[in-house]
């Protein structure tokens, strides 16, 4: 009772501006889905990297959910399906992805290029969970590389510094080909790529994030091209009358609610267990995994605010928050912001003091309690 009464008091403060319009959570709907989640369990033997997912552990791991149209799952089912697992150890973070394909292709030969040109595999790895200083591996069937690492996401209001000769240190790559690469006459089954990514590679500083008990932030996406087998037997890119190429499919492990992948926020929670895949183990949510989800909500406010205005809320009762959305905050939460003509940081300050922000560039973070 005493917490119902704290909602209609906040409703009555905070969301009366806001009778008669669309909830933002019903708004950002697409954009506020809980992320998908999945349990990696700890490596006791070691893999061969090949492209072969045959070793017991392997085996033993379970499958993501199968890739998903990137803007979410009222949109087609894609029409090949695509499927990963994950390992990890205290040396390696594994990834085995197995992409269904009746025609296998790849043109493209040199390192880092821009290799999504083919139809390509990408791996996002957000090591922090703060939406910041993340990275991404792309390879096509060949085995070319594409490899980065971002300061932030590209939609920051100041350009990030993106690092695309950053070559991920010591990675081994395996691919295996239940088919022929670029063979038109005969009909394949999948190519499959394996990947380790070496703790060192997504170090901050000399932090291990490879830690049993902890999360990363982790999303897959598959490019996929509508094509042309041109004369001379080579597949490419399909174009319209105008000659411009057709728009490729993104098929992801979790939707980020738009046509766009450098979302961090929206991509899946994998929970690194401290057992090997001979012990089960549920997946559970991070705590305060709702209470982030209100801080993006406000954040989505806050970009479309500047982007009409050029200015930023102020305070939380210029959001236009409706009872609805005031609902997805957990108890007893208090929300402060603080802001300049072109800057923000929103607080959600929580009983044991822990306080959890997000500011103007999209990095959301913990501090710890106030003395």
């Amino acid at each position: 009772m005493r917490f119902k009464y704290l909602l209609l008091l906040l409703y009555i403060c905070y969301g009366a501006n806001s009778y008669g319009q669309v909830a933002l959570s019903e708004k950002y709907a697409s954009m506020l889905t809980r992320p998908r989640g999945y349990v990696a369990h700890r490596l006791t033997t070691p893999l061969t990297i090949d492209g072969k997912a045959d070793e017991t552990a392997w085996q033993q791991a379970s499958w993501t959910e199968d890739f998903v149209d990137i803007s979410g799952f009222q949109f087609p089912v894609p029409t090949h399906r695509t499927r990963a697992k994950m390992l990890w150890d205290d040396s390696f973070f594994y990834v085995y992805a197995e992409i269904e394909e009746p025609h296998i292709w790849a043109n493209l030969v040199k390192r880092d290029t821009i290799v999504y040109y083919d139809p390509d595999f990408e791996v996002f790895i957000d090591p922090r969970g703060e939406g910041h200083h993340y990275f991404e591996v792309e390879v096509n069937a060949r085995g070319t590389i594409f490899d980065l690492s971002l300061e932030k996401p590209y939609r920051a209001p100041k350009r990030p510094f993106i690092q695309f000769q950053w070559n991920c240190p010591g990675m081994q790559m395996g691919i295996h080909l239940e088919g022929t690469l670029n063979y038109a006459k005969d009909t394949d089954r999948y190519w499959a790529v394996e990947i380790a990514i070496p703790r060192e590679a997504i170090a901050s500083e000399f932090e291990n994030f490879l830690v049993a008990g902890r999360y990363l932030r982790v999303n897959f996406s598959r490019v996929q091209w509508q094509y042309i087998i041109n004369k001379d037997g080579v597949y490419q890119r399909k174009q319209d009358e105008q000659g411009k190429y057709l728009p490729e499919d993104n098929w992801v492990w979790t939707p980020c609610g738009q046509i766009a992948m450098h979302m961090p926020e929206r991509w899946g929670y994998v929970y690194l267990s401290p057992t090997s895949t001979e012990a089960a183990t549920d997946f559970v949510y991070p705590e305060r995994e709702s209470l982030t989800r209100f801080l993006w909500l406000l954040f989505y406010a806050q970009e479309e605010q500047y982007k009409t205005h050029k200015c930023y809320f102020q305070s939380i009762k210029e959001f236009p928050l409706t009872q609805k959305d005031w609902l997805l905050l957990p108890q007893e939460i208090r929300i402060e912001i603080e802001t300049t003509s072109h800057t923000y940081e929103i607080r959600a300050i929580a009983p044991d003091g822990k306080i959890y922000v997000i500011n103007e560039d999209g990095c959301c973070f913990t501090r710890e309690a106030r003395q």
